[in-house]
């Protein structure tokens, strides 16, 4: 009998039949598990070209988290595989593509896996109104996942019998500030947790940052200077940022991976005269850029949060390029922020236009303490073996990279380098925008749970990590195809 017959022979042992599994999935709705678990639907699913079949679960974890878990019918490893939700929450998407707060690659590696709407139903992306309800917004905060955690065990063991091995959490943009909020406040529930372009400072990101870009790229009449059309213009600006900042590293590879000793400067771009095209600008949107480049600051020019990084312009069109009937999503998100998350009285009509930068600064902390995830106390996640791997793209324009720089330099400044890189590692990912939403000008994709998994499970230390343009999400290749990331503070490298 080979090593792989002796796994699979050992794991039905403990985890029984896939008949068995197949019918405790069928007959696990009607069961009454926990006054803190209603399933409205437990179902086996059969096999497809991309995923193994498996127990579809669905239902609420009280109070109000709504939740689906797919567990394997066949070959369940062992493991238990948690994700985040992004932006605001609202909607369970399990089926969502590469590995932003997604489960289904989990579940082809043989998890048991669970995603949840962060504890309230919304499909509007710029809708925080929910967060009127104090329970509701402790539970987005960070609340939702202890309760997540606790349920999925106990459907973990209702189905196999036993508690998994390991457990691991991953989530993307929000979805990676709960990645953070779980190594900082709940440090004994995970062994391995992945953090994405985390938005950790969502007061000075979702606040400060948001009302800036909002109020920068208005007219006075409210309409955006830089709208839906100036996407036309976009691959100018573009490579007018690369062919100045590439370099700046020491190496010409397309993408700025200095951008912090990087300033853009317009004045190659053509002037636009009567006739606007898509090789000029007007001055009114010089201005625009410009600030949006540099970042906000306040009256007397002191500066109050970091700037767009150059070398994000393909992805503007994404996130910051609307129209006043159809806004962009950035603004979305702003007006979602300030009113209702923001501030702690929920102002009503108040629009994020009105923050005022000299004067409302301080309306945030108390909101900030709640929902950042800043503490680089990890003492707790470290004593308990956990592993981190946080990752941002560089040309990230939503969720600023700058971010995750500062908090892992600030749990370096506590822990010691040596210390901090036992437990937690930084990668950043040059021309990589927000959690995939459009393909980079370099390599972007990587296999992180993989690269978790050896770290945890047999001591690997991720001191590289492959990055290729598959869009084979499970590659599992350590070896570089076309790049590697290298932790922070170490610059990527491409193959030829």
């Amino acid at each position: 009998m080979g090593f792989n017959e002796v796994k699979m022979f050992i794991l039905a042992l403990f985890t029984g039949s896939s008949p068995d599994i197949a019918a405790k999935c069928e007959t696990l709705a009607a069961l009454d598990l926990s006054p803190k678990i209603q399933i409205t639907s437990s179902k086996t699913v059969s096999e497809k070209s991309d995923l193994p079949a498996f127990c579809q679960i669905q239902g609420t974890i009280k109070p109000h988290i709504g939740f689906e878990a797919r567990f394997p019918i066949g070959e369940w490893n062992g493991k238990y595989f948690q994700a985040g939700c992004g932006g605001y929450c609202g909607q369970i998407l399990p089926d969502r593509e590469t590995h932003s707060n997604s489960i289904n690659h989990a579940l082809r590696r043989g998890y048991a896996a669970i995603t949840t709407d962060g504890g309230h139903q919304s499909d509007n992306i710029g809708d925080a109104s929910w967060a009127t309800n104090p329970e509701v917004e402790k539970i987005y905060a960070g609340e939702v996942i202890p309760h997540t955690h606790a349920a999925a065990f106990q459907l973990i063991n209702e189905i196999y019998g036993r508690k998994p091995s390991y457990s691991y959490f991953s989530g993307c943009s929000n979805g990676g500030r709960l990645a953070a909020k779980a190594a900082q406040e709940y440090p004994d529930l995970f062994n391995g947790i992945i953090s994405g372009c985390p938005v950790l400072n969502l007061s000075g990101n979702g606040g400060i940052l948001a009302s800036w870009v909002l109020r920068a790229n208005s007219d006075a009449s409210g309409n955006p200077i830089l709208d839906d059309q100036f996407k036309d213009k976009l691959p100018m600006l573009e490579q007018n940022a690369i062919a100045q900042c590439d370099a700046l590293d020491g190496t010409t590879d397309g993408a700025i991976q200095s951008p912090e000793k990087c300033y853009v400067t317009l004045d190659e771009i053509p002037a636009c005269g009567q006739k606007k095209t898509k090789s000029c600008l007007t001055e009114e949107e010089k201005t625009v850029i410009r600030k949006l480049y540099d970042g906000p600051i306040n009256s007397v020019g002191e500066k109050l949060f970091y700037g767009i990084p150059p070398g994000s312009e393909r992805y503007w069109a994404v996130w910051h390029l609307g129209n006043k009937k159809n806004p962009s999503i950035g603004t979305r998100l702003a007006e979602g922020y300030l009113p209702f998350l923001g501030f702690p009285d929920d102002p009503a009509n108040y629009s994020a236009i009105e923050f005022d930068l000299d004067n409302d600064l301080l309306k945030l902390e108390t909101q900030g303490r709640l929902l950042n995830a800043m503490n680089p106390d990890l003492g707790a996640f470290s004593e308990a073996g956990g592993k981190m791997i946080m990752w941002h793209g560089q040309a990230d324009p939503l969720v600023l990279p700058n971010q995750s720089i500062d908090y892992y330099n600030d749990v370096v400044k506590k822990f010691g380098k040596q210390s901090t890189e036992n437990f937690f590692r930084l990668f950043l990912v040059p021309s990589m925008g927000h959690c995939w939403e459009l393909p980079a000008a370099l390599p972007d994709r990587m296999n992180m749970l993989q690269v978790m998994e050896d770290w945890v499970e047999n001591g690997i230390e991720p001191t590289k990590i492959a990055v290729h343009s598959s869009v084979d999400e499970d590659d599992n290749s350590l070896n570089a195809k076309e790049g590697q990331l290298h932790p922070y503070p170490s610059l990527a490298t491409y193959s030829p």
